[in-house]
């Protein structure tokens, strides 16, 4: 039986790498620099990095204009594939870094920044609790794959790779990803 522990975003990558944890999930997306310190699985899901703003924003419609506009401040989470993608569109004076997205959300709809950026399907997750306050606005800024991450020298990658392939071909990772990664996802109790 596997041994699931809570871990934190900051330093999991290097833990897997240390041999901390024989694998590790968490939206992560594959990278050629990540893939240097961990072995990667093939992607289970494609996911897009949206721009989330409060509902009735005027200032911006999309992220070429939130770029265009050097008052407006960037929130994303520190460590993240989102956080590189932010300090390539914005001056890093304009980007505010959090720990964890709850934070970036939080400062978000208190008006302490003016637009997150993160993953869609993270965004779909926070606006189906604040469905009044926030919402994702423009076209997807980028698209990644997500996988799980292994140490190097890890016999775990092959196998979940051929579970993987099989999902894949019985449409059992469609029917995952509709479920819990669209705008069709509701938190329990809020079915």
């Amino acid at each position: 039986m596997p041994s699931y522990q809570e871990a934190s975003w900051e330093g999991i990558i290097q833990a897997v790498a240390n041999n901390q944890f024989d694998a590790a999930a968490d939206g992560i997306t594959i990278t050629p620099e990540r893939a240097e310190q961990v072995a990667f699985s093939d992607g289970y899901i494609q996911v897009s990095q949206r721009l989330m703003a409060r509902v009735g924003e005027s200032r911006f419609t999309n992220m070429d204009e939130f770029i265009a506009n050097a008052e407006l401040r960037l929130g994303t989470q520190t460590g993240t594939t989102n956080y590189e993608t932010a300090i390539k569109l914005v001056p890093e004076a304009r980007i505010q870094a959090f720990e964890q997205f709850p934070f970036a959300v939080a400062a978000l709809i208190n008006g302490d920044v003016d637009g997150v950026l993160m993953d869609e399907t993270a965004g779909q997750g926070y606006i189906g609790t604040n469905a009044e306050q926030i919402a994702l606005i423009g076209e997807p800024i980028s698209s990644d794959a997500l996988g799980f991450i292994f140490p190097k020298d890890s016999d775990l990658v092959t196998p979940v790779n051929l579970a993987l392939a099989e999902m894949r071909a019985s449409g059992k990772l469609d029917e995952l990803a509709k479920k819990y990664f669209s705008a069709e996802f509701k938190l329990p109790g809020n079915e």
